[in-house]
């Protein structure tokens, strides 16, 4: 008997869903705008807070030349690691205003020792100023605060000089200096408010002011 073949059909490749099982179209996926690949590079390139701490190899061996290998506590003993002056669990960063080269054992002193660790503290800032811990990014972002409450002050100024006629107005018909809260809702008008409140306190005045008309015995007058 001859071996016979059957027909077969020919398998058809299926087409992927762009649909998923709840009937919803797939989103494609968007690619990275260059601005932002520029932004995520510029947070990668930072540091972390543990690498900040870190002191440079530069730094310790500048500073080991400096202080010719011996304690800075005066103890006359060879250093043998470089402390944080202010600790690194209060951001004190890694830089050679924060450094000091002791010994194991005024290390582990100082480390326990409050009033020993703020009176260097005090020296390093008579020294090197208040900041004397602070690296390149610690003053970035200290010089970008003051500038933004520099401006705030700027602005409550300008604001207190712009309502300065109004609270002579006030003070003059309460007969006293304005209190804290009213200074307070004074600053929170806003221009055109503020505008109409003055003119608004100038007429009171003005018509407080003006004496009151009399009228003789047998004079007509009209409601």
């Amino acid at each position: 008997m001859s071996h016979q073949t059957f027909w077969k059909p020919e398998k058809k490749i299926k087409e992927k869903k762009s649909f998923s099982s709840l009937g919803q179209r797939k989103k494609s996926k968007n690619p990275i705008p260059d601005w932002k690949k520029d932004i995520f590079a510029h947070h990668q390139s930072r540091p972390s807070r543990a690498d900040r701490a870190e002191f440079p190899l530069e730094i310790i061996s500048k500073l080991i030349e400096e202080t010719q290998g011996l304690c800075q506590c005066g103890c006359g003993r060879k250093s043998t690691q470089t402390h944080h002056v202010m600790p690194r669990g209060r951001s004190g960063r890694g830089v050679k205003t924060n450094a000091m080269r002791v010994c194991d054992a005024c290390h582990d002193r100082i480390q326990i020792n409050e009033e020993e660790l703020q009176g260097w503290i005090t020296t390093y800032s008579l020294t090197y100023g208040p900041r004397f811990w602070f690296d390149e990014q610690d003053w970035e972002e200290f010089n970008r605060k003051q500038a933004a409450q520099e401006r705030l002050e700027a602005r409550k100024q300008e604001q207190l000089e712009s309502i300065k006629p109004v609270m002579e107005l006030l003070t003059t018909a309460a007969g006293r200096s304005l209190k804290s809260k009213e200074i307070r809702l004074l600053e929170s008008m806003d221009t055109k408010q503020m505008s109409v409140f003055s003119v608004m306190i100038s007429d009171a005045l003005n018509n407080f002011s003006k004496p009151a008309p009399s009228y003789g015995y047998g004079e007509r007058f009209e409601d």
